[in-house]
């Protein structure tokens, strides 16, 4: 027979390591754009409500709105594109 029973504090472990996954994505996030920068590669951002593609010579340019929309986990969402 298994015994499944939850300590008390396993919901603040498991709070915890949530957080700390976030921050650890946050932070490679980050660090890919950085070299992306330092490599002279054009990136593409989402800036003051704007899709923005940030180019090696500092120009930019704004390929469309960020539209928001709220995500429900485990249900599919459509992402269309408009490439010019």
């Amino acid at each position: 027979m298994i015994n499944s029973v939850e300590e008390p504090g396993d919901d603040e472990a498991d709070l915890e390591l949530e957080a700390g996954l976030a921050e650890r994505a946050s932070m490679a996030t980050n660090m890919a754009y950085m070299r992306a920068k330092k490599l002279s590669c054009t990136v593409v951002v989402s800036k003051g409500g704007y899709i923005v593609e940030e180019r090696p010579d500092g120009s930019i340019k704004i390929l469309g709105v960020s539209k928001r929309r709220k995500v429900i986990a485990g249900v599919p969402i459509s992402i269309r594109g408009r490439i010019d």
